[in-house]
């Protein structure tokens, strides 16, 4: 019996020493393993954030600090999605506004005039004009036409056009605009970007002693004045056709329609007018006949012997092939 309790003992033990083994072996893999990722991690870190960090020295230190989170009902915070989108209301769009109009007018150059003196009180421009015709004599003639491209401010764009509608008989018009916010953000961006690159470029230039260090350095600083200088241009562009709206302006002058009044004549004098009236057509008819046959007497006599060559040509051939085919009738007979 005491054999059997203590064999029943040293298993138990035994089974509690293999336990505690594996639970110790447990603990040690997991720390193994944790310093193990830990090392990958920081060695896989690109080598790109060391030499960016290298370059901007002390530039680190001027950053903007990171606003912290809010912690609690009532506090303030300014992260990512809470900074300033174009999409909302409150920020400054960039819209580029046109408009056309086309109208006619029986004062010529009175509305031409008005248009042009309209413009200079507003401040704005003429981007370009074509006038062509000449002023119309008669009812069906179309007169004279221009075609002006006008450049007003924009906060002048809405009261122009509707003085402009006032002008004559308005044929068409449209007005339309182009959001042209996000590629204007993202240009003053890029152009925020290449002046602090040049700014560091230049600050190493200073710094190189190297002949090769000062020519790469050189032409990358030529590289980067010359994007400025493309994206300058371009936001420059932007600009002027932001702050200066564009108006397309075409305007017809028409002729002033004569009223027609009643005749007073009777029957009879208007029946005697229309006689003479035809009379002096047929004259008329008779008179430019006669100027035509003078004129072209020269070549209407060598139309005429032309005409008289070819008939007598003709019957000369008629002729011959009459004789000929009565000879070959008579050879016929004979035989």
């Amino acid at each position: 019996m005491k054999k059997i309790t203590v064999t029943i003992m040293a298993l138990i033990l035994a089974m509690v020493m293999v336990f505690t083994g594996c639970s110790a072996a447990g603990t040690q893999d997991t720390s193994s393993n944790e310093e193990y990722y830990s090392k990958t991690e920081a060695a896989m870190e690109p080598a790109a954030d060391m030499d960016y960090a290298e370059d901007i020295g002390d530039d680190v230190s001027a950053e903007a600090p990171i606003a912290e989170e809010d912690s609690g009902e009532g506090g303030t915070s300014l992260g990512l999605n809470d900074a300033p989108s174009i999409l909302e209301p409150s920020v400054d769009r960039k819209i580029i506004y046109s408009g056309y109009i086309e109208s006619r007018t029986k004062n010529f150059e009175e509305d031409y005039q008005m248009i042009l003196d309209k413009l200079t009180e507003a401040g704005g421009y003429v981007e370009n004009a074509y006038m062509y015709g000449t002023p119309p004599e008669d009812w069906q003639d179309e007169g004279r036409q221009v075609e002006i491209t006008l450049r007003v401010p924009s906060d002048k764009f809405d009261a122009f056009i509707e003085m402009l509608s006032g002008i004559g008989e308005n044929v068409s018009s449209s007005i339309s605009g182009e959001d042209i916010s996000l590629r204007y953000f993202d240009l003053e961006t890029r152009l925020s970007t290449l002046r602090i690159r040049e700014e560091r470029l230049q600050a190493l230039l200073e710094e190189a002693k190297g002949l090769e260090d000062i020519i790469e350095l050189e032409r990358e600083l030529a590289d980067v004045a010359y994007e400025i200088q493309t994206n300058e241009v371009e936001k420059r562009n932007y600009d002027s056709l932001i702050d200066y709206s564009t108006i397309t302006v075409r305007m017809q002058e028409v002729h002033d329609v004569a009223a027609i009044t009643p005749s007073e004549e009777s029957v009879g004098e208007r029946i005697a007018s229309g006689f003479y009236s035809v009379l002096n057509a047929l004259a008329d008819f008779g008179e430019g006949l006669l100027i035509v046959l003078v004129a072209g007497a020269p070549i209407l006599i060598i139309l005429g012997l032309i005409a008289v060559l070819i008939v007598w040509l003709v019957k000369r051939s008629r002729k011959k092939r009459g004789k000929k085919a009565q000879t070959q009738g008579e050879k016929n007979n004979e035989k």
